[in-house]
């Protein structure tokens, strides 16, 4: 009990310390914008505060970039997700951002289960506000790269049509993969990073680049496609059939993947329906059930 009392009393402590510090932070700026017309140099970084700095050097390996140890799962899960962060170390900062969050909510909540005497469920409510706080960046990078695999098979489709139509026209592969790459999305996104990628290394290392960058490493549709590519540059293989056989499996997939979300909306909507006649039917025998009771 005087270890949870302690971890409240530490929270309130270092949260009361960090409001004055923010809160004096702001009138030097302000006092600072008054004085000078121009902001000097090295004042435009953002600070770490005492509670973060403090969390850096008491677990380094998760929370510095520079000795993470699941560095090299951070910037897959980036390039996945399309770099909703720009570097790993922005990535660690919001890790450390919510994990700070979590923490102070989590030794709020155990030090006032502690004073009402809890003692059981304060360490339990502790834990598991340690691990929300240590699983959420990671698990937000999943749901980023969930998103974009989504939205990357749909623009797949309209990509593979603009590709056909070009090569069909007797555009280059290079060129036809340029020009595609202007209509946008994720996968005409890709396209420009792989002719970008070409123009400064070999074509293989591009295709392992642009191939990294898959939101879905397991995409069949997708890995077929940069095999293929790669297959018309290294073996002069034709990719004009290849595109259009990935066209109409792409379109079966969406098909697919749109008529199961159709199933799935109209099975929620009929269990819906039928707790709502449940519920009339209970609300219209409950007045006669309770005058039999009585």
């Amino acid at each position: 009990m005087t270890l949870l009392a302690f971890l409240g009393a530490l929270s309130l402590s270092v949260l009361g310390f960090e409001l004055m510090t923010a809160f004096q932070s702001a009138l030097g700026d302000i006092g600072r914008q008054r004085l000078m017309s121009f902001p000097s140099e090295g004042t435009g970084g953002k600070q770490r505060s005492t509670w973060e700095a403090l969390l850096v050097a008491i677990w380094p390996a998760r929370f510095d970039a520079a000795r993470a140890r699941d560095l090299a799962d951070v910037v897959g899960g980036l390039r996945r997700a399309g770099y909703p962060y720009d570097t790993p170390g922005d990535f660690y900062a919001a890790a450390l951002r919510d994990f700070s969050a979590f923490l102070l909510v989590g030794g709020l909540l155990a030090g006032a289960l502690a004073a009402l005497n809890m003692i059981a469920a304060a360490p339990v409510v502790a834990a598991i506000f340690i691990l929300l706080g240590l699983r959420r960046p990671h698990a937000r990078l999943r749901s980023l790269a969930r998103k974009r695999a989504e939205a990357l098979r749909n623009n797949m489709l309209t990509g593979l049509s603009v590709l056909g139509a070009l090569l069909s026209s007797g555009v280059g592969v290079q060129e036809a993969l340029r020009r595609t790459s202007a209509v946008g999305g994720p996968f005409c996104n890709l396209l420009g990073l792989l002719v970008a990628r070409m123009e400064v290394d070999d074509f293989s290392k591009a295709v392992e680049v642009t191939r990294a960058h898959l939101p879905d490493p397991a995409d069949v549709e997708a890995t077929l496609f940069l095999r293929d590519i790669q297959d018309f540059f290294a073996n002069n293989r034709p990719i004009l059939a290849s595109v259009q056989s990935l066209q109409e499996s792409v379109h079966r997939t969406v098909v697919e993947l749109t008529e199961a979300r159709a199933a799935l909306v109209r099975q929620r909507a009929g269990l819906f329906g039928v707790m709502a006649v449940l519920g009339l039917v209970l609300s219209i025998l409950a007045p006669f059930l309770g005058a039999g009771l009585m």
